[in-house]
């Protein structure tokens, strides 16, 4: 008697949505490494891609909940300061510390390509480079 057994792959391993590119790099502030920090890449497609900095400054763009990378095609960035923020050895609590030419009128651009893409953003503080910490609430 011959057995013969059957094998059946189950589920989609194609992703749906948008084509992604790995995006990576580093934000530093005043040419100092900054944890914390947010990214956003706003494609011209449509879609946003997220990053948060590490303490070395790096970051790794998301898109969704389980997709790394950013949306081929040319995106908007935005930087922006977490809850809490430290650049070198000054820590921020809800403080913004990037000027708006860097988030809410944002004049940042880059282009993903296929494939690994790395974009380092070496931002300029302006006149905030003396802001003290700022804490919300509590005591």
């Amino acid at each position: 008697m011959k057995v013969r057994l059957q094998v059946v792959a189950l589920g989609c391993t194609q992703q749906t949505g948008p084509k992604l590119a790995k995006a990576s790099g580093t934000v530093k502030l005043d040419g100092v490494p900054v944890e914390g920090a947010g990214l956003e890449f706003i494609a011209d497609a449509g879609g946003v891609a997220y990053g948060r900095t590490a303490a070395s400054g790096h970051y790794y763009m998301s898109f969704g909940s389980s997709r790394t990378g950013a949306i081929v095609g040319r995106s908007q960035v935005r930087i922006i300061a977490g809850d809490k923020v430290t650049v070198g050895d000054k820590k921020f609590d809800s403080k913004e510390i990037f000027p708006k030419n860097y988030n809410v009128n944002s004049e940042l651009f880059v282009d993903v390509g296929a494939g690994s893409n790395h974009f380092d953003f070496n931002c300029e503080s302006g006149g905030l480079k003396d802001v003290s910490t700022a804490r919300r609430g509590g005591n």
